[in-house]
């Protein structure tokens, strides 16, 4: 008999995290996170200080079988005027009895908030890791991006669930550039010399580019779907969990007469290193992801934000084209040898159509879920 309870002791916040490893471990192209990283969030997330959540476990008998989290955010109902909650962190075992019990309890709390409408998958928002993924399953995930076997999907839409927005991943490789790599991007480096200044994202001043970056992603997306704005609690806990793996010549701001125009932050791909691990959910283990940190070079590298300031896009319309170019050719030159760029709205054909240009490639689409709670 399947049971769903909420998550109230230490010990059932262990079975919530340590749920995600047992479903998945079978599957070929799944990553494991740090386990000592997920539980913070869960327990000490910045979320919590504009939002509240429930974390619920699914039993059967003593064997954990499924969890979810159901999660309201002011700022978000604040932004849209939208009485809409959302679900996250949300794994089950291949039963469509496990998925429904999982996903009416988060309904029914968010019901009896006074929600309208819920959504997700987002952890804990849409500035977390967001998305049920639908295509592109042959392919480990990139750093900060989630990974669930195909049938998920199907789990949901079973329950109820449609189609709200989809995201784009896009991939591009050291050949790509070689060949696509066009004349538009050369002459736009060359129409930009002596227009934009770049200063580098380091760690000796990451507190200080921190706030610059929450600034303009506030500015810079705020009319986007879903936009729910980043507080500065928020990116210092996003920069403390980088700075392990932080490249300042893959961290750029632009700055146009002395202020600061655009960000450009891409991160190296620490799920290389994680690749094959448990996750440390063991010291051996969490000793042996730190021995990879020294002695592994990383290959690849994930584009995380990109974002121009308002004020500026009509008058320096080539300035996010220029960063990506400009971030794609430094990590080229520091030997990196791909790149995934994600994620993307489906519907902004404006930066999609910029990637495009780089040479990239969609390789993977994750789907943003909704149901009317009636």
């Amino acid at each position: 008999m399947i049971e769903v309870k909420e998550v109230k002791s230490l010990l059932d916040l262990l079975r919530f995290v340590s749920c995600e490893y047992e479903i998945k471990k079978g599957e070929k192209a799944f990553v494991p996170p740090i386990f000592l990283e997920r539980l913070i969030t869960l327990k000490y997330s910045s979320f919590f200080k504009h939002g509240k959540a429930k974390l619920f476990i699914a039993k059967d008998g003593k064997k954990v079988v499924g969890r979810i989290s159901a999660q309201i955010d002011e700022l978000y109902i604040k932004k849209w005027n939208e009485k809409s909650g959302f679900f996250g962190f949300f794994e089950c075992i291949n039963s469509n009895e496990v998925a429904e019990r999982l996903l009416t309890t988060a309904e029914n709390y968010l019901k009896n908030e006074g929600m309208k409408k819920i959504m997700g998958s987002f952890s804990f928002n849409i500035n977390g890791e967001s998305g049920i993924l639908v295509q592109g399953f042959d392919e480990p995930p990139f750093v900060m991006m989630p990974f669930n076997p195909p049938y998920y999907a199907d789990l949901l839409e079973k329950n109820g669930y449609s189609k709200a927005k989809d995201l784009f991943a896009w991939k591009i490789t050291r050949d790509d550039v070689e060949k696509k790599t066009s004349s538009l991007l050369k002459l736009v480096w060359k129409g930009s010399e002596g227009k934009v200044r770049i200063r580098e994202v380091t760690k000796k001043t990451l507190d200080e580019d921190i706030k610059i970056t929450v600034e303009i992603f506030n500015d810079a997306w705020s009319d986007n779907w879903g936009f729910t704005p980043l507080t500065q609690e928020e990116g210092k806990e996003i920069a403390q969990a980088l700075k392990i793996v932080l490249d300042s010549k893959i961290a750029i701001l632009c700055y146009i007469d002395d202020k600061p125009a655009g960000v450009c932050i891409a991160i190296p791909n620490i799920n290389e290193i994680l690749a094959g691990t448990n996750g440390g959910k063991t010291p051996f283990d969490l000793i042996r992801i730190i021995t990879r940190l020294k002695t592994k070079k990383i290959k690849s590298f994930r584009l995380i934000i990109l974002g121009v300031r308002r004020e500026f896009r009509k008058d320096y319309p080539f300035l996010p084209l220029f960063m990506v170019g400009e971030i794609i050719k430094r990590g080229k030159e520091r030997g990196y040898e791909s790149a995934e760029l994600s994620w993307t709205l489906e519907d902004n054909e404006r930066i999609n159509k910029i990637i495009t240009i780089t040479g990239a490639q969609k390789y993977k689409i994750y789907r943003i879920y909704q149901k009317e709670l009636k």
